[in-house]
């Protein structure tokens, strides 16, 4: 692990501080002639919204640390990264920006530090950016990490590496954003010209008819005097006074003609369906609802399709740092929310199937046990005839 000493925490921030900021990145031109980075895709609302959504979820799903005993399994002691992994974060937070930089690079670098005696100390997400992992002829891999004077040579056991999507062979995973990108700048297109048309665009959109010839100064000055009175969407439906036989003749094109909106919808549905968010929690869409009904069942299918392959990931990756049989577990009970109608068939088939005590059944709706209430119920059909 790389080298830290507790007595000294400068040496870890000199260490961490001059590694390159996630904004630092390159640009990508995409076809709809928009620039792209990881950090300004986030400006198309659409993106904004999965990558969020899914960290958010992640980060704020429940977390135990569990060890096997046996057929049996409890839990066990948490590790002090599991509330604070660094100095400056907590846990959330932490998992917050792995999870991100998933998202945007699919990819996951954290830093790991350690005290001379060999002890996980703490736990650092490094810009993705700024990593690019190398394999060697010896079948090691190493990574090598740009900072703001040099480049760093990190050993792999100094490194927690997780991989998103990735093409066979890869040692890397595959960056949504690029991969998206064509549909990213499509979105960013349609923004900007929406931004544009509603910002810039005269309300009377059209030309000026002028019998006989001009000068170029004076339409020129017809044309600045026009704009200043009516351009802009705080001069809407102003009243356009022309004199001297000039005739205006509007050349509207809305923008449902011009199917920007439809075009929006679009490419949200594409970065939603492609984030594993449901359509309808990012845009004006129908999604599941056809054909799933009820909050629970809804809940489920995103768990399944997007939510859950994220927690696996990163459950095998932590689960490493911990010692013999332990691992680390998402509670993924916390999200699959259901209604109370559901809640209660749910709860008395657990109490008459005998995997649910009473208290436990009230621990999960907050509320407080009673006594005697952490005995199975047991069902009079079910009873032995010769039990006391």
């Amino acid at each position: 692990m790389w080298p830290f000493d507790r007595r000294r925490k400068e040496q870890r921030r000199d260490f961490v501080t001059p590694f390159i900021s996630f904004a630092d990145v390159g640009e990508t031109t995409t076809q709809a002639g928009v620039s792209i980075t990881q950090s300004s895709a986030t400006s198309l609302p659409a993106v904004y919204r999965c990558i969020s959504l899914n960290c958010d979820v992640v980060s704020t799903i429940p977390v135990d640390v569990m060890e096997k005993q046996g057929d049996k399994r409890v839990k066990a002691k948490e590790p002090f990264w599991l509330r604070r992994p660094n100095e400056d974060q907590n846990w959330e937070t932490f998992l917050s920006q792995a999870q991100a930089s998933l998202e945007f690079d699919g990819n996951l670098y954290a830093l790991k530090t350690s005290t001379k005696g060999g002890q996980l100390a703490a736990l650092n997400v490094l810009n993705p950016t700024t990593v690019e992992p190398d394999k060697l002829a010896d079948g090691n891999i190493i990574y090598k990490v740009q900072t703001a004077s040099s480049v760093e040579i990190v050993p792999s056991s100094a490194v927690v590496h997780v991989m998103g999507f990735s093409l066979p062979g890869a040692i890397k995973g595959m960056s949504p954003i690029s991969a998206m990108k064509e549909a990213i700048g499509l979105g960013l297109a349609a923004q900007q010209f929406g931004a544009q048309y509603f910002g810039t665009g005269a309300t009377l959109s059209g030309v000026i008819s002028v019998p006989g010839e001009l000068e170029d100064d004076v339409v020129n000055r017809i044309r600045e005097q026009f704009a200043r009175k009516h351009g802009g969407i705080s001069k809407s439906h102003a009243i356009g006074i022309l004199t001297g036989g000039a005739e205006w003749k509007p050349l509207t094109v809305s923008p449902e003609e011009s199917q920007f909106l439809e075009t929006r919808r679009f490419t949200d549905i594409q970065i939603a369906n492609a984030y594993g968010v449901p359509p309808e929690y990012v845009t004006e869409a129908e999604g599941a609802k056809g054909y799933v009904t009820g909050l629970y069942a809804r809940q489920y299918m995103w768990m399944a399709t997007g939510i859950n392959p994220r927690l696996i990931r990163l459950e095998r990756a932590f689960s490493e740092l911990l010692p013999g049989t332990q691992y680390l577990k998402f509670n993924r009970n916390s999200f699959l929310a259901m209604d109370p109608h559901e809640r209660s068939e749910f709860y008395n088939m657990a109490l008459l199937g005998r995997y649910m005590t009473p208290n436990q059944i009230l621990a999960k709706e907050d509320m407080d046990p009673y006594p005697g209430g952490d005995e199975y119920l047991w069902s009079v059909q079910w009873r032995d005839e010769n039990a006391v």
